[in-house]
């Protein structure tokens, strides 16, 4: 089973909301205080497989890091940043979704948005820019399972 995963960091690099989508729980964020390795253990251990998009050299170090969680020892990663690369497609994420057609209400929105969001939401206490956020993160972990399907389709099943 796959568990679709994103994260945003702080300016910091401290983890603000991990974002999750297994086949069983659904679509579930940890944010703030109850990001904890116990909480996303609960979430992960059902799967065995992980998709990221970057998350080889970004959100499962961050993990380890932050958490001491070694998901990628404990899980198979697919990275589809990788993926794409060896496809020798050009772009990120959201360029990606643009060019496959995977629609997003956060457009405009990019990593440094989000870490200002975060911020926004700490010092201020403002509840729309924590929801902008955790829509933000939503998006960027349900478009995942759109864009593994497309690489697939479109690319011959080349996946790891």
């Amino acid at each position: 089973m796959k568990a679709y995963l994103d994260i945003e960091t702080d300016k910091r690099g401290n983890i603000c909301v991990i974002g999750v989508y297994t086949d069983v729980y659904g679509f579930m964020q940890l944010k703030g205080s109850s990001i904890t390795a116990d909480n996303l253990s609960s979430i992960i251990n059902i799967a065995d497989t992980i998709v990221t998009f970057n998350g080889d050299y970004f959100d499962l170090p961050q993990i380890k890091k932050c958490l001491d969680l070694d998901l990628k020892s404990t899980h198979k990663s697919i990275d589809l940043l990788k993926i794409k690369r060896r496809l020798g497609i050009k772009g990120g994420l959201k360029e990606l979704e643009k060019m496959f057609g995977i629609k997003r209400k956060t457009e405009g929105i990019n990593g440094y948005n989000a870490m200002t969001l975060w911020e926004i939401y700490v010092k201020k206490g403002r509840i729309d820019a924590l929801n902008l956020l955790l829509e933000y993160n939503r998006e960027d972990v349900l478009n995942l399972i759109p864009l593994e399907q497309i690489l697939l389709d479109r690319y011959g099943g080349m996946m790891p």
